[in-house]
């Protein structure tokens, strides 16, 4: 049997190896434990834990709190949080994330093992029945093209492995960002593609190809060219909330 795996975010070190030993026995397998919001984010899309246990107060710039809401844009992993602070307001600002559950340490280690595995169950059961949106999701992440979902103000809301490779930018850096600006699109055709594209698409509700000789900005600061695709995501109720676009390397080599 597959072991399920927990990842910790816990700035205390003490508090995390007490913790990361309670796991274990468990039957748990631990993935890492980092001590930063950015640390977190880079460990959970290394590792892939199943669960991701935060605590809310943490060191550096951000709090548990903002780290899940960056997870929410680029992730499913549910998260639990763990904290010895149960006021109002850190309670409502929790709440407005997509967390699994709130543990006020102390915590009876039945109550944590009860909500670990909900949280799985929970996540592996949305796989199985998940919306159109998400099944496109798990699709796209074993994609070799590059793909982005954006909402309608151009942000991304989703990027799967293969835009990593492509554009050198990682998924928690593009996470929010407008893509056609941190990509720099550039068209041999006409400015502002971008804009056009999603008006037609909206205006048409079907596939449009952009121009075949797009260009895009690397991280490194070269160019490359591109071929580009988008298409209209829609919600159960047919409303259209995210665009997918698809960027695949041309033939013809980057510019330096």
């Amino acid at each position: 049997m597959v072991q399920k795996k927990v990842m910790i975010v816990e700035d205390e070190g003490v508090v995390a190896l007490s913790l990361k030993s309670t796991l274990s026995k468990m039957g748990y397998t631990i993935t890492g434990i980092a001590i930063t919001g950015k640390e977190a984010l880079s460990l959970a899309l290394e590792t892939q834990p199943d669960v991701i246990l935060m605590d809310i107060h943490l060191k550096g710039d951000m709090d548990g709190i903002q780290t899940t809401e960056e997870l929410n844009r680029v992730t499913d992993i549910p998260v639990i949080y763990l904290t010895a602070y149960a006021d109002e307001e850190t309670l409502a600002r929790a709440l407005k994330t997509e967390s699994h559950s709130y543990l006020v340490k102390p915590f009876n280690p039945r109550e944590l093992y009860s909500n670990i595995e909900f949280a799985i169950y929970k996540r592996r059961l949305k796989e199985k029945i998940g919306s159109a949106r998400e099944k496109l999701e798990l699709h796209l992440t074993r994609s070799p093209d590059c793909a982005y979902i954006i909402d309608l103000q151009n942000r991304v809301v989703f990027a799967n492995p293969s835009s990593e490779i492509l554009t050198g930018y990682s998924t928690t850096e593009v996470a929010g960002k407008n893509v056609f600006a941190l990509l720099n699109l550039a068209s041999s055709r006409k400015e502002g593609a971008e804009d056009e594209t999603l008006h037609r698409l909206l205006a048409l509700d079907a596939m449009y190809y952009l121009p075949a000789h797009a260009l895009i900005t690397m991280k490194s600061g070269k160019m490359r060219t591109v071929s580009l695709k988008a298409g209209i995501i829609k919600e159960e109720n047919g409303q259209a909330k995210n665009i997918l676009l698809l960027i695949r390397a041309a033939s013809s080599p980057d510019l330096g």
